[in-house]
C-alpha cells in the first residue's frame, strides 16, 4: 500500500510541491470509525499531484489525493503576483507530431485526452496565472481524478511497523485532527538597473534590513539593529543616510513588493521521518536520491517543484515542463517495486537501431526537458540480433537497471542522454563567447549547445562507478562515446552530418552492418559472404525486409520479376500469402530498401 502526498505545501512566503509516500494509507474520517485503505495517497492537488494521479488512475490503482484548498492549483490563485507565466506555450510549431510539440508546450500535463492541451486555454506566449488554475481545474474534473478538497494535512509522522514493506508507517493528520495512515520575467527590471535609469538592486542580507515608515507615509529601509536600540518613535529610528550622505537606498519609497520566493515547510514532519534540506545551493528543497526517494525515509518520494533538489541549476525539474516527466518516472519506480510490473519497453530487430534513436531524439519530449537526468536506454540482446527499449529512466540510477526496471542488461547498452556542452552556462561562462557554436561532424564532441549524446556499456556500470565517475560527466566513462554534432533547428536529420555518423558508430560497437538493401543486394550477399547484415538476416531471408511501394512494383515489371514481389512486405488486401502458405508479414516501417552499393544515408 503506498501514499503519495502532493498538495500546496506553503513554505514561507510560498510554494507548490508534490509527496509521493509510498507504504500503505488507511484513511480514517473520524476515530471512531474504522480505517479506509488506500495503497496510494497524494499529498497536494497541484500540478505535480495531479499528474502523478492520473498516473495512478489509468493503471487502476487504489488512491486518494489531499488538498487543502476547494480546488486544484491553488498556488496560482495567488502566485505570481504579476499574472504573468514565465513558461511558454508555444501553440504553433510547424509539426504535426504531438510528442514533438511537447517540448515547446511548458505548461500541458501528460493524458490520453488530446483537449487537455493548454493551447486550448490560452493563445498567449506567455499565459495569465488564472488559465493555469481553470486547466487544472479541468484537468482534475474531466478525469475524475479522486481529490478531497479542503483537507490541510497539518502533521506527518513515522510509525514503525514490522509487517510494512519498508518497516514503516506514514501518519497524516488534518486540521481536523483525524488521522491517516500511508503505505527571467525580471529582466527588464535588470536591464534598467544596469542603465541607471532608476531602477535599483540592493545586495545584502535580508535579516539585516528593516523597513519603516516615516510621518508621510514613506518606506524607508534601515538596518534591523538600529530598531532594538530600545523603545523609540519612527522619527527617532536611524537611518543609514544619516551617517553617510551617499547611501544608495536614502530615497524614500511609495510601495515595498516582497518576491522573496519560498522555501520547503519542513515543520509538518516529524523528525522520526529524517526529512533534511539539500546541499548548500538548494537548502530549500529536500534532500533525495536519484529516483526522488527521500534519503532519510524509504518510501517517502518529493515530486514537483520540491525535488528540483535532484536537478538544481541542471535542469528543468522545477517546472511543470520537466516534473511531468519525472512523476511520470517514479510512477514506473513503483509500478515495478510494489505490483511487480516491468518497465514499458518495445523490442525490436537490431536493423531499426538506428532509425529508432534517431525518431527518440528527434521527437520525445522528455527526454528533450530532462536532459541530463532521464535519459533513454537500449539494452541488447544475446548477439545483437535485437534490442529492447526503454525511454526516460532516471540516469544517475543507471547501476540500479535491473533491480528497478525488471528488465536485464547482460548483453550490453546503449544510453542516449541530451547534453550541454561544459562550457555553455555558469557563473564565470560567457555565453555568447565567440565560435560558441559548432557545425562540423568531427567537431561534435565540442557541441556547447543541447545535443544527442550516445553511451555505449559492454556491461551495466556499477554503483561504484556511477558515484566516482569522472567531473562533470553525466554517465561514467563509457566503451565507447558518441556526440551528434549540435543543430540550430534542434532536427538531427541531416543524411550525411547526423545519421550516417550515428550508424556507423552504432556499427563499429556491435561489429555489424546496419544499411539497408535491395532483395537483389541480399541475395548476392547470400552468395558470397558467411555473414550476412541483420537487414538482410530479419528482412530478405524472412521476407519481411521490403516495404512494398509502387516504384518497387515498376521496378519488378521493368526487371520480370515474379508477380507477388511488389506485395512482399505487407498483407495484401486480396488475402494473398507468402512462401509455404505463411502471410505476408510487414516490413520495418522505418528503413526503405537501397542499392547494394549504396551507403543508407
Amino acid at each position: 500500500m503506498s501514499l503519495l502526498a502532493a498538495a500546496g505545501l506553503w513554505g514561507p512566503p510560498g510554494l507548490l510541491l508534490t509527496f509521493a509516500l509510498h507504504p500503505a494509507l488507511c484513511l480514517r474520517p473520524a476515530p471512531t470509525s474504522g480505517p479506509l485503505h488506500r495503497d496510494y495517497c497524494v499529498l497536494g492537488a497541484g500540478p505535480a499531484g495531479l499528474q502523478m494521479a492520473y498516473f495512478l488512475q489509468r493503471a487502476g490503482r487504489d488512491y486518494a489525493v489531499f488538498e487543502r484548498a476547494p480546488r486544484p492549483g491553488s498556488f496560482f490563485t495567488r502566485y505570481p503576483r504579476h499574472r504573468k507565466l514565465i513558461s511558454i506555450n508555444k501553440r504553433h510549431t510547424g509539426k504535426a507530431n504531438a510528442e514533438f510539440n511537447l517540448r515547446h508546450d511548458w505548461n500541458s500535463l501528460l493524458s490520453h485526452d488530446p483537449r487537455l492541451l493548454f493551447r486550448h486555454y490560452s493563445s498567449a506566449y506567455f499565459p495569465d496565472a488564472g488559465d493555469m488554475v481553470r486547466y487544472l481545474d479541468d484537468f482534475a474534473d474531466r478525469l475524475g481524478l479522486h481529490v478531497l478538497y479542503n483537507t490541510t494535512i497539518a502533521h506527518v509522522t513515522l510509525n514503525k511497523d514490522r509487517q510494512a514493506w519498508n518497516g514503516h508507517y506514514f501518519i497524516l493528520t488534518d486540521q481536523m485532527g483525524h488521522a491517516h495512515r500511508c503505505r527571467a520575467i525580471n529582466n527588464g527590471l535588470l536591464d534598467t538597473y544596469q542603465l541607471k535609469s532608476l531602477d535599483g538592486l540592493l545586495e545584502s542580507d535580508l535579516t539585516d534590513l528593516a523597513i519603516v515608515k516615516d510621518r508621510e507615509g514613506k518606506f524607508r529601509v534601515t538596518l534591523k539593529f538600529f530598531l532594538e536600540e530600545g523603545n523609540q518613535s519612527t522619527d527617532a529610528i536611524t537611518l543609514p543616510q544619516d551617517d553617510n550622505d551617499n547611501f544608495a537606498m536614502r530615497v524614500a519609497y511609495d510601495r515595498v513588493i516582497r518576491c522573496l520566493g519560498w522555501n520547503f515547510d519542513f515543520s509538518i514532519f516529524d523528525k522520526s521521518l529524517r526529512l533534511s534540506s539539500g546541499g548548500e545551493f538548494s537548502k530549500k528543497y529536500p534532500l533525495v536520491k536519484a529516483s526522488y526517494e527521500s534519503k532519510g525515509s524509504r518510501g517517502l518520494f518529493v515530486l514537483g517543484t520540491a525535488s528540483h533538489s535532484v536537478d538544481y541549476r541542471k535542469s528543468a525539474g522545477g517546472f511543470i515542463h520537466g516534473f511531468r516527466y519525472t512523476a511520470r518516472a517514479v510512477h514506473r519506480l513503483l509500478e515495478h517495486r510494489h505490483h511487480g510490473v516491468a518497465w514499458p519497453s518495445t523490442e525490436h530487430p537490431v536493423s531499426q537501431l538506428t532509425s529508432s534513436i534517431v525518431r527518440r531524439i528527434n521527437e520525445a519530449s522528455g527526454l528533450y526537458q530532462m536532459f541530463g537526468v532521464l535519459a533513454d536506454v537500449v539494452l541488447l540482446k544475446e548477439n545483437a540480433t535485437a534490442f529492447e527499449y526503454l525511454e526516460e529512466l532516471p540516469v544517475q540510477m543507471l547501476a540500479q537497471l535491473e533491480t528497478i526496471t525488471g528488465r536485464r542488461a547482460r548483453h550490453g547498452l546503449f544510453v542516449i542522454n541530451m547534453e550541454y556542452g561544459r562550457n555553455f552556462s555558469g557563473p564565470d561562462k560567457d555565453v555568447f563567447f565567440h565560435d560558441r557554436s559548432v557545425g562540423h561532424t568531427e567537431d561534435a564532441w565540442q557541441s556547447n549547445f543541447l545535443h544527442p549524446v550516445i553511451y555505449y556499456y559492454r556491461h551495466l556500470p556499477t554503483e561504484q562507478e556511477v558515484r566516482f565517475r569522472p567531473a562533470d560527466w553525466a554517465l561514467p566513462r563509457p566503451t565507447a562515446i558518441h556526440h551528434i554534432v549540435e543543430d540550430f533547428l534542434t532536427d538531427w536529420t541531416a543524411p550525411v552530418g547526423h545519421i550516417l555518423p550515428l550508424r556507423r558508430f552504432l556499427e563499429n560497437c556491435l561489429d555489424t552492418d546496419l544499411r539497408s538493401f535491395y532483395a537483389e543486394s541480399c541475395f548476392l550477399f547470400a552468395l558470397t559472404h558467411q555473414k550476412l547484415p541483420p537487414f538482410c538476416q530479419q528482412g530478405y531471408l524472412r521476407t519481411q525486409g521490403l516495404v512494398g511501394t509502387e516504384s518497387l512494383r515498376r521496378h519488378g515489371e521493368e526487371h520480370r520479376f515474379p508477380q507477388g514481389y511488389a506485395t512482399v512486405g505487407r498483407r495484401r488486401k486480396d488475402g494473398a500469402q507468402g512462401p509455404e502458405g505463411g502471410p505476408l508479414a510487414p516490413g520495418p516501417p522505418l528503413l526503405q530498401p537501397h542499392d547494394s552499393n549504396k551507403e543508407e544515408l
